[in-house]
């Protein structure tokens, strides 16, 4: 009888056990099939605001914006994501000192993200701006400085048109039709930039511009748009321009052959580089090799971040468990991916980071997707279940023993 009763006891502990396994394991099939969320570019940091115009100096305080308009207080425009179908920004008919600054810009086909129209001592300083006509214009325009933005995704990177005094430097401006161009300008200078792969023309002074100089700029891999193109980096239809500094400095060319002077058309000989050097890169991308994750189905914190670095950024592809999922323009920044709807288990996500040259790199993140029971209890819930399970089994344990 005894026996009897031990062997039910001991099969009602392993029905039990297997029944919190079975449980804790059985809600895994409960998924969807997409693997991550396609990476947009990280505009967490801007806070979203409406398309900004102004029209004369009181419009800065009308706005709200901090600053007198001195030199040394002047109006301040930052940290702003400005996703528009028209100008992001336009600011016109100003006289006072002002300075748009970190802010996320994107104004579409058919106009300018920002329009500076008859502004003098303006300043645009570390903005992101994309896929817009013109990423920024000036027109009729004074005593203005450009310095460390990123423009790509335009149909002209920076613009320039009937304006004086204006300075571009240390920016990053690719993937345009038309990286900086600069019409009936003069006294303008392009000191220090990454301008490389735009499809048409790397650099353009047409016809009224004298007296600019452009030196110190990495320039590389335009005109290119169509294959079998040749390579056209640059083009000077005006006068006077110097494309050095005048004493020993003058730009880096990919096209540059190591013989002499750079000739620069549109008739080779017009102008010269007098002091160029050869740009060339081999070196692939710098890439960081982020941990194993592992996250709960469904989790709004289901990310994985890299850090890759580059001095000619292009672009990048991600492959979710060896299949293609997105290519996307890569300005040199942190990317970042959403995992949004994985099954449970485990799924690589591989990077593929590109500089301009074409040097490639590739890292992978092993990423493990827990179960989701009960909208994000799951896996509490799997591991009361577990506990559960441990406490019947003493309990039946305890029974057998006061059967003796």
């Amino acid at each position: 009888m005894i026996n009897r009763r031990r062997a039910v006891l001991c099969g009602l502990i392993f029905v039990l056990t297997m029944t919190g396994l079975q449980w804790s394991q059985g809600h895994q099939v409960m998924a969807s099939t997409s693997l991550a969320q396609a990476p947009t570019p990280s505009v967490e940091a801007y806070e979203a605001h409406f398309p900004i115009v102004i029209d004369s100096n009181d419009g800065f305080t009308s706005w709200g914006f901090s600053g007198s308009g001195s030199k040394a207080d002047p109006y301040i425009i930052e940290g702003l994501n400005i996703t528009a179908d028209g100008f992001c920004i336009s600011i016109s008919a100003t006289s006072v000192f002002f300075v748009i600054r970190d802010c996320y810009l994107e104004s579409g086909q058919y106009s300018s993200a920002i329009q500076l129209n008859q502004v003098a001592f303006g300043s645009v300083e570390r903005c992101k701006i994309v896929h817009s006509d013109d990423g920024l214009r000036l027109a009729q325009s004074s005593d203005c400085t450009i310095d460390n933005i990123t423009a790509y995704g335009c149909e002209k990177g920076v613009y320039l048109d009937r304006s004086h005094r204006i300075s571009i430097s240390n920016s990053k401006i690719f993937r345009n039709s038309y990286g900086i161009d600069v019409e009936w300008s003069v006294d303008c200078s392009v000191v220090g930039n990454k301008i490389y792969r735009n499809g048409l023309r790397g650099v353009s002074l047409d016809a009224g511009t004298a007296n600019c100089s452009i030196y110190a700029n990495s320039v590389g891999w335009n005109g290119e748009l169509y294959p079998g193109t040749q390579e056209k980096n640059a083009e000077d239809f005006g006068q006077d321009n110097l494309w050095d500094d005048n004493a020993r400095t003058g730009n880096y060319w990919t096209d540059y052959d190591g013989n002499g002077p750079y000739e620069i058309g549109p008739d080779y000989g017009t102008s010269t580089d007098r002091y160029p050097h050869l740009l060339s890169d081999t070196t692939p991308p710098a890439i960081d090799s982020p941990e194993d994750v592992m996250f709960e189905e469904g989790s709004s914190s289901a990310t994985v971040n890299w850090a890759p670095r580059d001095e000619f950024p292009y672009e990048y592809a991600l492959l979710g468990d060896d299949l293609l999922f997105i290519m996307l323009v890569w300005d040199g920044e942190d990317i970042e991916i959403h995992i949004t709807g994985a099954q449970p288990g485990l799924h690589n996500f591989t990077l593929f980071v590109y500089d301009a040259f074409g040097n490639v790199v590739n890292d992978t993140v092993t990423a493990n997707i827990m179960v989701n029971v009960f909208g994000g209890a799951g896996t509490e819930l799997v591991a009361a279940a577990s506990l559960v399970s441990v406490v019947l089994v003493a309990i039946v344990l305890l029974a057998v023993k006061r059967m003796r």
